[in-house]
């Protein structure tokens, strides 16, 4: 079963069922409404240094840790590529930062 998210553009990503088990099995501290919550009203949004065609979801969960959502931009749509927890964002241009102008 596919999962369906909006992001904070208001554009449509899903979570295939292979990508849901990764996350499900390597990075258990990440749930279904965390991904939710980081694609709606992320805290910052990356573009990776690593792959120009994926965009890094950030929300800070603890004091120290935030959850990082990795989704692959396609033209046929927007796929998570994986989730999980970091101690700090990943070097890239920052396409997005709450409350800023």
């Amino acid at each position: 079963m596919k999962h369906s998210f909006i992001n904070y553009k208001k554009q449509r990503v899903i979570l295939s069922n292979g990508a849901f088990e990764h996350i499900f099995e390597a990075h258990p501290e990440v749930s279904l409404e965390d991904i939710k919550i980081v694609l709606e009203d992320p805290d910052e949004v990356r573009l990776s240094s690593y792959k120009n065609d994926s965009e890094l979801y950030y929300m800070l969960k603890t004091k120290r840790r935030y959850i990082c959502v990795i989704v692959k931009i396609c033209e046929d749509g927007n796929f998570i590529s994986t989730a999980l927890t970091t101690t700090k964002p990943k070097i890239g241009r920052v396409i997005y930062k709450k409350g800023a102008k």
